[in-house]
């Protein structure tokens, strides 16, 4: 007998199912990648947005102070030149000017820094004449350069002198220029607070809105998927069942039976290993007799419906566990679980009965057929399953040359 073939078993993940459970979890986890992401960079937009509506509304204000109160903001040098400078004796009308010019707006400070960074004026009177020198961002802004920045607050003081707590402000530094020279710098804060839940609910809506868009096109790539799966999964149980079964007879092909054969042996020698009872098995070969003189004789498609019929009684007479096989031509095995020799020669000549006694029926016509039977079971010292299917060979040999129609 030719080395036994064992099919190698298929992957999980070709499995219909499978890949529309990982399509799920692709989804999902899709799903929530792509709305954090979403919301990462909306929010980040936002967050420039605020900042440069700020700037602007910042550089307009001090644009306006400036064209305003230059007179009182900046003096002139003795060489000419110009230079930010605030009198003492202007600070307090400078002071109410400011705060009634900015009221309307939501500046909750400002300050006016001159070219040595020195703080000239500052809704903080008690910063006035202090000198910022390690501000880099003050630095920049001498350097001709807008500078802003978003900060949260845990408290600050509004123009009105009334403290304010947890609240979001844009410090902006916008230049001072003279004659293409910058002379000093405004530092503007924005209450932009009421911008934060504004952010958030619209950050809230278009990620829900993005959400559910997600889900819709999801969802409906699923049914899609799934119909998809669905059709291939018929389509592998019909390539499935081809691959297994004899297309002529219904039985299983010789290589089906023969991976179920080397499982059903490998179950027995584990549990003949532990000593525990069930490792009976028994197999029988069974062969038509003549049955090329059939073909000869009434052709190929009479020997045909001849097979299906004696596949169909052998399996009738086989228990629910019990297994047949078309093991090449006319040749079929039957694999009996839990019997021993004498329990499968009992079997075989149950079947060789039921074969020869009845007559075939083919085209309206009664034939009658015989069959050699040869039956074998595992005994102590197989050390695999072609040396019991090689006994159960040559005995099906042994009734063929003793005269055919009988078991041994």
């Amino acid at each position: 007998m030719k080395q036994l073939r064992i099919l190698p078993k298929s992957s999980s993940i070709r499995n219909p199912d499978s890949l529309l459970r990982l399509f799920v979890v692709i989804a999902l986890v899709s799903t929530f990648i792509i709305t954090i992401a979403a919301g990462l960079v909306f929010v980040e937009v936002l967050h420039h947005h605020v900042i440069r509506n700020a700037e602007e509304d910042a550089i307009k204000v001090s644009s306006a102070l400036l064209a305003t109160d230059r007179a009182r903001l900046t003096a002139r040098q003795s060489d000419g030149s110009v230079r930010v400078a605030v009198a003492s004796a202007d600070l307090p009308e400078l002071d109410r000017h400011f705060r009634k010019f900015l009221s309307p707006f939501d500046i909750v400070k400002i300050k006016i820094y001159a070219a040595d960074s020195t703080i000239v004026y500052c809704t903080e009177p008690g910063l006035i004449g202090k000198v910022d020198s390690r501000n880099s961002r003050l630095d920049h802004a001498l350097e001709g350069l807008f500078d802003s920045k978003l900060e949260r607050k845990e408290e600050v003081k509004d123009l009105a002198s009334e403290m304010k707590f947890h609240v979001d402000v844009v410090e902006t530094y916008i230049p001072i220029w003279d004659n293409g020279q910058v002379i000093g710098s405004f530092e503007v804060y924005i209450d932009v607070t009421k911008y934060r839940n504004d952010m958030a609910n619209t950050a809230s809506l278009a990620l829900g809105a993005l959400a559910v868009i997600l889900v819709v096109v999801f969802g409906i790539s699923y049914f899609l998927v799934r119909r998809g799966t669905r059709e291939i999964k018929e389509i592998q149980e019909v390539l499935k069942k081809q691959t297994m079964t004899d297309a002529l007879t219904g039985t299983f092909n010789k290589s089906q039976i023969e991976l179920l054969a080397c499982k059903e042996f490998a179950r027995c020698a584990r549990r003949t290993e532990k000593g525990l009872a069930g490792a009976d098995l028994g197999f029988i070969m069974i062969d038509i007799d003549r049955f090329k003189e059939v073909n000869d004789n009434h052709g190929h498609l009479a020997g045909d419906v001849l097979l299906q019929q004696f596949a169909a009684r052998i399996a009738r007479s086989l228990r629910s566990y019990d297994s047949i096989g078309r093991f090449g031509g006319e040749e079929f095995l039957v694999m009996l679980p839990g019997s021993d020799l004498e329990q499968t020669r009992v079997v075989a000549r149950k079947i060789w009965s039921l074969l020869r006694d009845e007559p075939y029926l083919v085209d309206g016509r009664e034939m009658n057929l015989t069959a050699s039977l040869g039956a074998a079971a595992v005994k102590e010292g197989d050390a695999d399953l072609l040396h019991v299917l090689k006994r159960a060979d040559q005995r099906l040999y042994a009734a063929k040359s003793g005269g055919r129609d009988r078991v041994v």
